[in-house]
C-alpha cells in the first residue's frame, strides 16, 4: 500500500502505511528503504540516513539502499563516506546500473583531488553506459579541472550530442569560452542553455551571464 501510495505521489499517505508496516515488523528492509527515499527526498538528510543504513544492516545484499544512501552522502558533501559505502557495489555484478556507481565514485574522487582515480571511475561509467551524458559531462570538468582545456571542451561537446536538452555542459562551455575571451560562442552556450531548461539552476545560471 505504501508503495502504491508513493507512485501515486500520495506522499503522506505512504508515509503512514510504512509507520504502521514498522511497527508491526521493525526489521522490514523495503518498508526502510522506502521511508529514506522519501525522507532523503524531502531534505531530511539525518532520518533518511538512517533508515537507508537499517535497511542494509537487515539485507546486506540490498545494493539500492546502499546506491542511495552513497548518494545522501555525496548530497551532503562527505566525500570520504560516500566513497566507502559505495565502493562494494563495484564487485556486485548483478548491479543493474553499474555506471551510476562509478559516476559517484569519479564524483567523490574528485572533489577530493584525486584525480587519478576520478578519471579511472568516470571512464568505466561511460564504457557501461555509452550514453551516460553526465558521465561525459563529468569528464569534462575533471578535464577542465586539470588545464586540459581542448579534453574538457570534447567531453561537454559528447555530452551535448547525447543529451540535446541537457543543460549543465552549455553552461561549462559558456564559462570556458568566457575565460577565452571568445564572448560570441559564450553567449550562445548560455543562451542555449537557458533555453534547454529555464527553470534549472544551471538554466537560471545561464540567463544571468547572457
Amino acid at each position: 500500500m505504501a508503495n502504491g501510495h508513493f507512485y501515486e505521489n500520495q506522499i503522506v499517505s505512504a508515509l503512514k502505511e510504512l509507520t504502521t508496516c514498522l511497527e508491526i515488523s521493525p526489521a522490514h528492509p523495503d518498508a526502510h528503504h522506502l521511508m529514506g527515499f522519501i525522507f532523503f527526498g524531502r531534505k531530511e538528510y539525518l532520518s533518511a540516513e538512517r533508515h537507508f543504513r537499517r535497511a542494509f544492516d537487515i539485507r546486506p545484499a540490498f545494493h539500492e539502499a546502499r546506491s542511495n544512501l552513497g548518494a545522501l552522502l555525496l548530497a551532503t558533501r562527505r566525500w570520504r563516506e560516500a566513497i566507502e559505502i559505495v565502493k562494494p557495489l563495484v564487485d556486485a555484478t548483478l548491479y543493474p546500473t553499474p555506471w551510476l556507481v562509478h559516476n559517484n565514485l569519479g564524483y567523490a574522487n574528485q572533489q577530493l583531488g584525486n584525480q587519478r582515480q576520478s578519471l579511472k571511475h568516470y571512464r568505466l561509467a561511460i564504457f557501461h553506459n555509452p550514453k551516460f551524458c553526465l558521465g561525459y559531462n563529468n569528464l569534462g570538468t575533471l578535464y577542465r579541472d586539470m588545464g586540459q582545456i581542448d579534453m574538457a571542451v570534447d567531453y561537454f561537446q559528447r555530452s551535448i550530442s547525447r543529451c540535446k536538452n541537457y543543460p549543465e555542459p552549455h553552461f561549462h562551455l559558456g564559462m570556458l569560452f568566457q575565460s577565452k575571451g571568445q564572448d560570441q560562442a559564450a553567449r550562445r552556450e548560455f543562451g542555449t542553455c537557458f533555453k534547454s531548461a529555464p527553470e534549472s539552476p544551471f538554466g537560471r545560471r545561464c540567463r544571468m551571464r547572457m
